[in-house]
Parts: structure tokens; sequence; C-alpha cells
């Protein structure tokens, strides 16, 4: 009886641990995601503003073939991180204190609404640079 308990309590606590390391896992590929998206784009003008010049600023230009590709993976990435950030926690999990350490969410959370907004900054940013331009 007491070795089911403890099997139990270690297959929950196993549970907790590796749904604790594919979220962050997955929220770590949608910053990167998001971070692929900035490549085509806003990476260059960056590096030209501090000061950083050459041959392969302009060949970065060459990744804007793959900006949807790159769009549908980071917004897989992040649709699946927001999903094992906000999904509730089963209290039968840690009801009896097994778990290992509970999930820093806030930390996470933050990470994918940063990595959302620089995605949306980089899709929108070729139909906003034409205004930006004008100025």
């Amino acid at each position: 009886m007491d070795q089911t308990i403890s099997d139990k309590t270690s297959d929950q606590s196993r549970q907790t641990g590796e749904d604790t390391a594919a979220g962050w896992g997955v929220t770590g590929l949608g910053a990167l995601g998001a971070l692929a998206m900035t490549s085509c784009c806003i990476l260059p003008l960056v590096l030209v503003s501090f000061g950083v010049t050459g041959v392969f600023i302009a060949q970065l230009g060459a990744l804007y073939a793959y900006k949807w590709y790159t769009f549908a993976l980071s917004a897989a990435f992040l649709g699946y991180g927001f999903y094992k950030a906000y999904k509730p926690v089963s209290p039968n999990t840690c009801a009896d204190g097994t778990c290992d350490r509970p999930i820093n969410r806030t930390v996470m959370r933050m990470t994918l609404w940063a990595a959302a907004a620089i995605v949306a900054v980089a899709m929108a940013f070729p139909y906003i640079t034409p205004f930006i331009l004008k100025l």
C-alpha cells in the first residue's frame, strides 16, 4: 500500500516537473521565434543605429522571403506557450505536498507577452515604415 502511494506521488511530481520544463522550453522557443521575426526588417535598422556596418546587413534582407514561415513557427510556439502559462494547475497535483517547486508563471507570462509584442511589431513594420520615413 505504501509503495503504491509513493509511486503515485513520484509520478505526480515527475509530471509537474515535466510540465514546468515544457512550459519554459516553449517560452524560450517563442522568444527565439520573435527574434527570428526581427532578423529581416528590424534587426538591420538596430545594427545600423548602433554603428555596425557591413555587407552582411544587406544580406539580412534576404530573410524577408521566409517571414511567413518564421511567423507560423513563432505563432505556434507562442500559442502553446500561452496554453502552458495560463493552464490552471490541478489541485490534486500538489494536494499532498509533493510538488518540487511551483512554477513562477509571472515571469513566463511576461516573457510570452513581450515576445508576442515583438512578433506583432515585426509583422506590422513593413506597413508602418513608409509612414515613419515621411516624418
